[in-house]
């Protein structure tokens, strides 16, 4: 008997040590794909508030995304009316969840097919739409009035660093993104940020 139950015993073993690496994989592959369909889903969330025909209303959108090395990531879409102000989204994360991506690996375990589009429609992401202020309209008006210069690597890299993203989509589309403090892009989109949240806390 004991040979038979010391087999029994190693298979057992076998059996779970063979199993760790298949759930190590499919971790893997959740982790994987999170990452494949972050930007597709960050540009289908706002593709699907911005409507179906945004330049019926809309001359241009600011899209900015702001990625804190030790806090939630957060997200702002600037809508330029053809009348009217400006009125933009804040997107912001629920409790506990420092990224996007986290969001994503959670959605993808329970449905591992889904695609940027349902996800961008499922994922608890928090959306607050407000009017531009004064304030915010005239640092919409010094946007278009930055100068964007390309800058080299820095020798020094700072491990705390604070990514900014920045996309303009109207008649030309322009691409920006930086960990750079003092770049005149970075310093904008701080000040704007500051407004816009100033802004969101007066009207509640």
């Amino acid at each position: 008997m004991r040979p038979i139950a010391l087999f029994l015993l190693l298979c057992t073993i076998m059996a779970a040590q063979n199993s760790e690496p298949r759930r190590s994989d499919r971790q893997s592959a959740t982790c994987s794909s999170a990452n494949v369909l972050y930007r597709p889903v960050i540009n289908e969330m706002w593709s699907q508030d911005e409507g179906e025909h945004p330049y019926a209303e809309a001359n241009g959108f600011i899209r900015i995304a702001v990625h804190p090395a030790f806090t939630q990531e957060f997200f702002v879409d600037v809508r330029l009316n053809r009348k009217g102000p400006p009125t933009f989204t804040l997107y912001s994360l629920p409790k506990g969840a420092k990224t996007v991506t986290v969001l994503l690996e959670e959605e993808l375990k329970r449905n591992p097919s889904a695609d940027a589009i349902s996800l961008a429609k499922t994922l608890p992401v928090q959306r607050k739409a407000l009017q531009a202020d004064g304030k915010v309209e005239r640092l919409i008006t010094e946007f278009f009035n930055l100068r964007w210069e390309p800058r080299r690597i820095p020798d020094s890299v700072r491990l705390d660093a604070t990514e900014y993203e920045l996309v303009y989509i109207g008649e030309d589309t322009l691409v920006f993104s930086s960990d750079d403090y003092d770049t005149p892009m970075v310093k904008w989109i701080e000040s704007f940020l500051s407004a816009v949240h100033d802004s969101a806390g007066h009207n509640g």
